[in-house]
């Protein structure tokens, strides 16, 4: 294997499919010396703890193997079959694949969105076995100094951010597309091995011609928001709409990587598979990945949240929610209790036993009836403070407490006293915040996901859109993950992805 100096960076995000370039640090432009298998295979295992770490693994192991399972079978099928290839699907809705050394390829979850069928994906993933067969990422190596990673070897980052942020994150990345020759040559040796594994020929031209509705449509989406399009060297990105030269090269790496059994998938079980296999794929941005408030506590089955200070800590034990503050120095826990036709100061004396609080009030909480007070100190328990909230069939009984024995090194009773009301007006600050979650507000937070359905006769992407809300650029949305973009429609019978 020659000396591989990087990855391919050629991030479309969210435009086109791209590939990474990295490249290890050269003290002189000179002519590119061979790796070792040991040597690539370890750099492409320091790339791929890098890779994750920005971007996790998806969890969907169905996906998972479908990818590990074609891209092998492609791999079979390359020039160099005996070399040990991993294939990893990121969580990331952006649109990108990638390889780094070592036989390492990635693709993102939302490119898989914009497939129709197994051929595409062969295709996708032939392109980039076909750079790694192809040593495309030596011939691209240029001097590179003061690379602090992987002894030199410059990071990779997913299509998550631009290039100039890339650059300042990982250091000095190297970001640099192939160029036409090498991209049309990875077409042409890609198209060859999905042609030996027996998916279609038409698959290349099918996925570019997807990629680019993408970017024509992103480009829309752009100029509409009055932003500008960002362009990125990548796979496909060199190719004009109607590019002849491709075409004819395709035609010809058809025709050399025919079977020789003349055996190949069918039309039904190559679409069928693919089906089977995405049915379910999450759409956009993964609700666990979702930005959270990090001092907010989120219950979503009883549909509440509440504020905390910094450096405190919430755990749910089912009934009881108990959180303390860094210091270890304060407790606050919540209780869920069913309520009574009582009121709230009534449902502590009568539910809760308690006969006598100071400072009594009754509040009114985000719309919420409820009452809080200062539970004396007796022999068996410390001062508490006490806030009792109605909310639906329950009663939310908050108890917060200072350990006196973290007080004794304060100087004087005085201090104690500022420290003990300091810490309460957080168990009031945390009740206060107290807030009932709608359900719109829940389902804002869920993923949507891509399912099939078979389309009826009549049927509209414009009717599909309004039906599943899905905005202004549903119609769009829609088109382009079935191939249709810009103004196709369904027809009886097919069957459609659709996105809820």
């Amino acid at each position: 294997m020659k000396k591989r100096c990087g990855s391919a960076l050629r991030s479309l995000q969210p435009l086109l499919l791209a590939t990474l370039l990295v490249t290890l640090p050269q003290a002189h432009a000179e002519p590119t010396l061979m790796m070792s298998a040991e040597k690539a295979a370890k750099i492409g295992q320091e790339m791929y703890e890098q890779v994750t770490a920005q971007t996790p693994v998806f969890s969907d192991k169905k996906i998972a193997n479908y990818v590990d399972t074609v891209g092998q079978k492609i791999a079979r099928h390359s020039d160099k079959p005996d070399q040990t290839y991993t294939f990893t699907v990121l969580d990331s809705p952006d649109i990108n694949a990638f390889a780094t050394p070592g036989g390492y390829i990635y693709i993102n979850r939302g490119l898989l969105a914009y497939m129709n069928s197994e051929s595409q994906l062969a295709a996708v993933l032939g392109h980039e076995v076909a750079h790694i067969t192809a040593d495309h990422a030596s011939q691209q190596q240029r001097a590179q100094t003061g690379s602090s990673v992987i002894a030199g070897v410059l990071t990779i980052l997913t299509g998550s951010v631009d290039v100039g942020e890339a650059s300042a994150q990982w250091g000095a990345a190297s970001v640099k597309g192939y160029g036409r020759e090498m991209e049309l040559e990875a077409d042409a040796l890609g198209n060859t091995f999905l042609n030996r594994a027996g998916y279609a020929p038409s698959a290349m031209i099918a996925i570019i011609s997807q990629l680019k509705a993408h970017e024509r449509y992103s480009k829309k989406r752009s100029t509409d928001a009055g932003k500008k399009t960002q362009t990125y060297h990548g796979l496909f990105a060199s190719h004009p709409r109607n590019d002849k030269r491709l075409r004819e090269i395709l035609r010809a790496s058809s025709l050399k990587g025919s079977r020789k059994d003349g055996g190949g998938i069918s039309a039904n079980i190559d679409s069928g598979n693919f089906r089977v296999a995405t049915n379910g794929l999450l759409w956009g941005k993964n609700s666990r990945q979702k930005e959270k408030k990090p001092t907010r506590f989120y219950q979503d089955k009883l549909r509440f949240q509440f504020d905390y200070p910094k450096g405190w800590v919430f755990k749910d034990q089912g009934l009881t929610i108990n959180g303390e503050n860094e210091k270890k120095s304060a407790t606050l826990s919540l209780t869920l209790k069913a309520r009574t036709l009582d009121s709230p100061r009534d449902y502590i004396k009568n539910s809760l036993g308690i006969a006598f609080i100071k400072k009594s009030e009754s509040l009114i909480i985000h719309g919420l009836k409820a009452h809080t007070g200062i539970v004396p100190a007796t022999e068996s328990i410390q001062e508490q403070r006490l806030i009792v909230i109605y909310y639906g069939p329950r009663a939310y009984v908050f108890r917060g407490q200072v350990d006196n024995g973290s007080l004794n090194d304060k100087a004087g009773p005085e201090v104690e006293s500022e420290v003990q009301q300091s810490y309460d007006r957080d168990f009031l600050a945390i009740a206060f915040s107290f807030k009932p979650r709608s359900l719109r507000e829940l389902q804002n937070q869920k993923s949507q996901a891509i399912h099939y359905v078979k389309a009826k006769t009549g049927i509209t992407y414009k009717r599909l859109s309004q039906h599943l809300s899905l905005g202004r650029y549903g119609v769009s949305q829609l088109r382009l993950i079935n191939g249709h973009y810009p103004a196709g429609e369904p027809v009886a019978g097919e069957w459609l992805k659709i996105i809820r």
